[in-house]
């Protein structure tokens, strides 16, 4: 007998078993359903509800239910209480105060700074619930992770034994605590300059590109890792994967798009790569032109205002974007990107200086318009037909503008922009409508 039909006959033998329901879930995949000996079809859901439903204490139903959720989203109990993931969490941690998982993945339903009540009256913030975590289980590689992705590079924190550690302490417990820890290499990693190394709690030295090599031996479907070992590499350089596989700089690319088709950030360094007019084939076996590589950017991230101004430098007509859901069009040159709540139009005049005191955009109501007297924006890359005047209408901000803001978070605020992507905080400390710098109380803007 196999592990799942000594499950079933344990629920045939006993039908109000509340662990077997529960372990017999775990053996299937989310949205799979299996036949009970009594000819009953159940999913993975139910089968958690009904282990509920006959063992209300269960911590581990709580929280394998709550795994099967989004956030926000809530579910039924057989009892007809209606409760959302975090809600499972919370009965989960009341079953059992000591169960470190539950307090690690009631963390992650928070975002940066936000905290929430225990069912015992208890306030804890995301940080909290991890150091509770730990606190538990002092060998949760997870947690520590994600600890650390709270902290700036140089800050440290106390953990509930008076321990103090770094960011970067903190990534090297878990890899001693799990090595094969792929998102601890990869930001360790990150913690680095090129060429500099660390010593692991093992004793081992590493490199930078060591430790992005190392994240993608342990996982070789990340794909922030391989985007992240190009910029160790030189144009035109190769390395070799610890499989033995040599790999180019657009080759990682490509494997980091493979890996996640939606990381804006690969579809735009391998643009980079490119000449213009030159296309590509992706691992998937599509070939891609530069622009058609820009719409892709554009869908992945509709934010990235120097994606549409790039894309008008490949045109030699008019192009308009508009807003509503998500749709693209390319008819003679022109371009019409729908995308939800971004609108730009972005125009290539036939004379600079004829041009330069036109207005650029106009609102989408036509009731108003905002003219820019400023000389044409600088060419920007290699990509550039004569000039291109630049304004969006999300912001009112001119890509010049936009320009100097991001020049000032980098010369006066480093360490903000060396952030990882996936470490930066879901809201950023920055007003776009007020020229607010990414700081509230900034000295230097």
């Amino acid at each position: 007998m196999t592990k799942q039909q000594l499950y079933l006959k344990s629920i045939e033998c006993d039908p109000t078993d509340s662990n077997s329901y529960n372990r017999l879930a775990i053996t299937l995949s989310r949205g799979e359903s299996i036949t009970l000996n009594n000819g009953q079809s159940m999913t993975v859901q139910q089968l958690y509800l009904k282990s509920i439903e006959y063992d209300p204490t269960s911590h581990s139903s709580y929280y394998n239910l709550a795994n099967t959720l989004s956030n926000g989203q809530s579910i039924t109990l057989n009892n007809g209480q209606s409760m959302t993931k975090q809600q499972l969490f919370l009965k989960s941690i009341e079953c059992n105060p000591t169960y470190s998982n539950s307090y690690h993945n009631l963390a992650t339903t928070l975002s940066r700074g936000e905290s929430i009540t225990l069912n015992d009256g208890t306030t804890m913030t995301q940080q909290q619930l991890y150091l509770e975590s730990i606190e538990c289980d002092p060998t949760n590689s997870n947690s520590y992770h994600n600890l650390a992705t709270t902290l700036s590079n140089g800050e440290s924190i106390t953990l509930n034994d008076g321990q103090s550690m770094t960011k970067q302490q903190l990534y090297l417990k878990s890899i001693e605590c799990d090595p094969t820890n792929s998102y601890s290499y990869h930001n360790l990693a990150t913690t680095l300059s090129n060429g500099e190394s660390i010593t692991l709690n093992n004793g081992q030295s590493m490199t930078k590109q060591q430790l992005y090599l190392k994240s993608i031996e342990c996982d070789p479907t990340n794909s922030y890792s391989y985007h992240s070992l190009t910029n160790t590499l030189s144009r035109g350089e190769s390395i070799t994967l610890n499989n033995g596989q040599s790999m180019t700089v657009q080759q990682l690319y490509l494997k980091s798009i493979e890996c996640d088709p939606t990381n804006s950030d690969s579809y735009y360094k391998l643009l980079i790569t490119l000449s213009r007019g030159e296309s590509i084939i992706l691992n998937n076996g599509q070939s891609m032109t530069q622009q058609q590589l820009y719409l892709k950017l554009i869908e992945c991230d509709p934010s990235k205002y120097d994606s549409y101004y790039n894309l008008a430098i490949t045109l030699s007509r008019i192009i308009i974007f508009e807003s509503t859901h998500t749709s693209m069009i390319i008819k003679n040159s022109t371009i019409t990107i729908q995308t939800e709540n971004y609108m730009f139009k972005l125009e290539q005049p036939e004379s600079t200086k004829e041009n330069d005191n036109k207005n650029s955009i106009s609102s989408s109501s036509g009731s108003s318009s905002i003219s820019n007297s400023n000389s044409s924006v600088s060419k920007i890359n290699t990509y550039h037909v004569n000039s291109v005047k630049f304004k969006c209408e999300h912001c009112l901000y001119s890509y010049s503008e936009l320009t100097k803001l991001n020049r000032h978070k980098r010369e006066k605020h480093p360490n903000e922009m060396k952030k990882s992507h996936w470490e930066q905080p879901l809201q950023v400390n920055a007003d776009i409508n007020s020229k607010q710098c990414c700081h509230n109380n900034c000295q230097y803007f």
